[in-house]
């Protein structure tokens, strides 16, 4: 996780914080690639969500995942920032479905049984990046 803390400590110098996040594999193209939502607490530039996409990316240390990067059998991760309020409205759907407030938790992973947070965090997307930490 060398990768993820050195991503923090790029927010931390641009005194930015992350204020929720979570992921999505996406697999409408191919190969099919990994997606991390982030909302950001202000804007950030792009040299500097570029290099944390990059990032990230490294933070995968499991054998299979680096292997199949490297042979393009994995696509480049993909970071989304998405707009401020973002995760408040995923809150206000799932209290909408009857959820309890003191009971919400952010997914960490967005699955096909999520369409519409899906959808909410699509919807909000103002900036993505792809990886190039495997040059492929």
């Amino acid at each position: 996780m060398v990768a993820a803390e050195e991503a923090a400590k790029l927010l931390a110098g641009e005194k930015l914080e992350l204020v929720d996040f979570t992921s999505h594999i996406d697999c409408s193209t191919h190969p099919g690639h990994y997606v991390i939502f982030w909302e950001l607490s202000s804007d950030a530039g792009e040299e500097v969500l570029s290099s944390c996409c990059n990032c990230l990316d490294l933070a995968f240390v499991d054998g299979g995942y680096v292997t199949s990067r490297r042979a393009g059998g994995i696509g480049p991760l993909e970071l989304r920032i998405v707009g401020k309020g973002t995760f408040r409205k995923i809150l206000e759907h799932s209290i909408s479905l009857g959820t309890a407030i003191n009971q919400f938790k952010t997914p960490r992973f967005v699955g096909p049984s999520h369409g519409k947070v899906l959808q909410i965090l699509c919807d909000n997307v103002i900036k993505s990046y792809f990886s190039t930490a495997y040059g492929c």
